[in-house]
């Protein structure tokens, strides 16, 4: 079990961890790539789950239209694998989307996909994101279209695109692609600037002043070139409301990437070799630390950190005789995504 911590009040045995903007946790970084996209399907069984990849498309409910394909398609452009929960045939409701959520506890996957704009289930899946993070310890975020959720586990897509074969998508159906580049890129890359491979335009096009006020409001959008190149404007989640415990760096998902991948890391550590395993001992600490410092210096040499020490690592007796707590001082590297040039001329 996992979660985060304001206390040392846990009742379970697990790792708790808290990613504030100059601490985290640690063991090798893991695999991404999975999304999960809850589809109202036009076949198959409203609760079944279909698991579909680039090389097996055979998953899929026997007489499955092109239009149950085609968000599927658009995440694979960036995921390994996506998972259709479906809805069902006709338009889902609240119950159908708690019992989706409800089964997807216990599904592992790294985005989860909600392609509607339907406020009060949206908010219902924006409280389920959050509580699976902080309470239930799974490093998750979801992506909608047009859903204010100030928050770093929410991705907030707010444009639409045009296909190269005259398909025009909805900015529902484009949460398809940023939920699958999201899904799948490693935790030291940021999509800011990525292709949307296919789309030659986007609905609307922007003003410069108008991507920069989207921006600020915690939007995901697009922009288009003269050769109608789409790019990802900025590679952010809906997060707008900055504090001491959560700079402007939440709202950067190659950050919450990172945070994610140590969150799964170090629980796969913790399991595996010191829950219920070594003493909570100087000797036991000081096994736990090295591992930790270990960890770390993998994620430098990855480039997702910087400037780490080993002395950024500290284990020490909790308040229970079975608890430790750790502090690590953790410098994350971001992408370069501005710049701020002068010319002086002569």
């Amino acid at each position: 079990m996992a979660g985060t911590w304001t206390s040392q009040n846990k009742v379970l045995p697990g790792a708790y961890l808290n990613f504030l903007t100059k601490a985290a946790l640690s063991i090798t970084p893991g695999d991404r790539g999975t999304v999960v996209l809850l589809q109202e399907m036009t076949v198959g069984i409203q609760g079944e789950m279909y698991i579909i990849t680039a090389l097996d498309v055979s998953q899929y409910p026997a007489l499955a239209t092109a239009g149950d394909k085609l968000m599927v398609n658009e995440a694979l452009k960036g995921a390994k694998t996506v998972i259709i929960y479906n809805l069902g045939i006709t338009p889902h409701d609240a119950a159908d989307i708690t019992a989706a959520l409800v089964i997807l506890r216990t599904v592992e996957f790294d985005v989860l996909v909600y392609p509607y704009v339907t406020p009060a289930n949206q908010l219902t899946i924006a409280t389920w994101t959050k509580a699976m993070v902080n309470d239930e310890g799974v490093a998750i975020q979801t992506v909608m279209a047009d859903y204010v959720a100030d928050s770093e586990y929410v991705i907030n897509v707010a444009h639409a695109v045009e296909l190269a074969d005259g398909t025009s998508l909805t900015k529902s159906q484009t949460t398809a692609w940023v939920g699958g580049v999201t899904a799948g890129a490693k935790a030291n890359q940021s999509n800011t600037g990525r292709a949307y491979e296919g789309a030659v335009d986007v609905i609307p096009r922007m003003t410069k002043t108008e991507m920069e006020a989207a921006i600020t409001a915690g939007k995901f959008i697009f922009k288009v070139d003269t050769a109608q190149n789409v790019t990802a404007v900025y590679d952010i989640n809906s997060l707008t409301t900055f504090s001491v415990e959560k700079s402007k760096k939440f709202r950067k998902n190659r950050f919450i990437r990172t945070n994610n991948g140590i969150n799964n890391d170090i629980n796969e550590i913790f399991e595996s070799n010191f829950k219920g395993k070594v003493d909570n001992s100087v000797d036991g600490r000081a096994l736990q630390k090295a591992s930790y410092v270990g960890y770390f210096i993998e994620l430098q040499r990855l480039k997702e950190i910087e400037n780490f020490v080993p002395d950024d690592v500290t284990v020490e007796a909790g308040t229970d005789s079975d608890a430790t707590v750790v502090v690590c001082n953790i410098q994350q590297i971001d992408s370069t995504e501005k710049m701020y040039m002068t010319i002086n001329l002569a």
